[in-house]
């Protein structure tokens, strides 16, 4: 029994000086942490942005609820945007699979529309950019 005794005191006598030494170790850890702090320069905190929804911003929104209003946006914009993302895989294959149906002359046919389309929406672009330069 003085032995099981011995051996139990030996290990509360190393988990004690462990534990001093690791309260040490923090503690100066946090010394150093604090003389860091006091070193830097304070950190601009950014204001949390997002935008509110429509209407939102009329009803007299306090800035918790705007925090929380944004929390809940962020949430569910990683979700959407995941979705968003098999949308456009899903339209991409429906349009391949719907230009395979057309025959050679109706390809080449399309080809020309889209890009007299696309050459019309550049020259739109560059007579807006004009408009307002």
């Amino acid at each position: 029994m003085n032995q099981r005794f011995a051996s139990m005191i030996a290990v509360a006598g190393i988990a004690l000086a462990l534990g001093s030494q690791i309260s040490v170790e923090s503690t100066v850890g946090q010394e150093k942490a604090a003389e860091k702090e006091k070193a830097a320069p304070a950190k601009v905190v950014k204001k949390p942005r997002g935008r509110l929804p429509q209407y939102y911003g009329q009803v007299g929104i306090s800035s918790k609820q705007r925090q929380g209003i944004y929390d809940v946006q962020a949430v569910y914009g990683k979700q959407i945007a995941e979705l968003q993302k098999q949308i456009n895989v899903l339209k991409e294959k429906q349009n391949a699979e719907v230009v395979a149906v057309l025959t050679p002359e109706q390809k080449k046919k399309l080809d020309e529309l889209l890009a007299a389309a696309k050459k019309a929406a550049e020259e739109r672009r560059s007579r807006s950019k004009k408009k307002t330069s």
